[in-house]
C-alpha cells in the first residue's frame, strides 16, 4: 500500500508543524540530539526521530530466515552429522544470528530522521557516516508506504523525491505514526514553498 502525495494538497487543520503540538506527542522526539554543526544558523528543528526498534528485526529477518530454513531443511531430510559437528553448526548459527542482530542494533543508534524549517535529513552510517539532506523547496513528492510487515506494528516509511529526479532519493524507514510524521512532514515542504513563491524564486 503506497500513497503518493503532492507538496501542493491541502492540510488539514489537525497537523499544525508550528506550534510543535503534534510534535510533542510523538514518540523518540529527539530534538536535542540533532548535531549542532549540522544546522545553519537560525535553522529551527521541527522534528527529529528514529525508526522503530523494529527496524532491528526486519533489517535481520532474511538473515535469519535463511539460517532457520536451512536448518529446518537439514532436519527434513534427515542429513545428519556427528553429535559434534552438529552443535558445531547450532552455535554457528546462533553466533550469526547475534552478529547480525548486534550490527542492525548499531545500525538503528546511528540513524536519526531530522525535518527542519529548511530541509529534510537522513543521517545514517556506523563507521562510515551517510548524510542526506534535501532543501525543502526542491522536494517534489513525498510518498507513503505501509507495507504489510510495518501495519502489523503500526509503521510506515516516509520516501522523497526531489525536482529534476526520477525516482526516491531517501527514506524514512520503520517509523511510528507514520501518517502524523508525513502530515507534518508535507505541512513543513508546503510553507517553504509558499515562503520561495513569495519571494520569487
Amino acid at each position: 500500500m503506497a500513497t503518493k502525495k503532492s507538496i501542493n494538497d491541502d492540510m488539514p487543520p489537525s497537523c499544525n508543524a508550528t506550534t510543535g503540538v503534534s510534535q510533542a506527542d510523538l514518540a523518540g522526539h529527539l530534538t536535542s540530539i540533532v548535531p549542532a554543526h549540522l544546522l545553519d544558523d537560525g535553522e529551527q528543528v521541527i522534528l527529529a526521530i528514529k525508526p522503530s526498534m523494529w527496524f532491528i528485526v526486519f533489517t535481520s529477518a532474511r538473515l535469519i530466515g535463511v539460517i532457520v530454513l536451512l536448518i529446518a531443511g537439514m532436519r527434513f531430510f534427515h542429513i545428519e552429522f556427528a553429535y559434534a559437528i552438529q552443535q558445531r553448526i547450532y552455535q554457528f548459527a546462533v553466533a550469526i544470528i547475534i552478529l547480525q542482530l548486534i550490527i542492525a542494533f548499531l545500525q538503528w543508534i546511528s540513524r536519526l530522521y531530522v525535518l527542519t524549517d529548511r530541509r529534510i535529513m537522513r543521517i545514517r552510517g556506523v563507521f562510515n557516516v551517510d548524510i542526506f539532506e534535501a532543501p525543502l523547496n526542491k522536494i517534489q513528492n513525498t510518498f507513503l508506504t505501509l507495507a504489510i510487515h510495518e501495519r502489523l506494528f503500526g509503521l510506515g516509511s516516509i520516501h522523497f523525491t526531489t525536482a529534476g529526479t526520477g525516482g526516491i532519493e531517501a527514506s524514512w524507514q520503520n517509523i511510528n505514526r507514520p501518517l502524523e510524521v508525513h502530515e507534518i512532514v508535507r505541512n513543513a515542504i508546503r510553507k517553504s514553498h509558499q515562503r520561495s513563491s513569495t519571494n520569487g524564486l
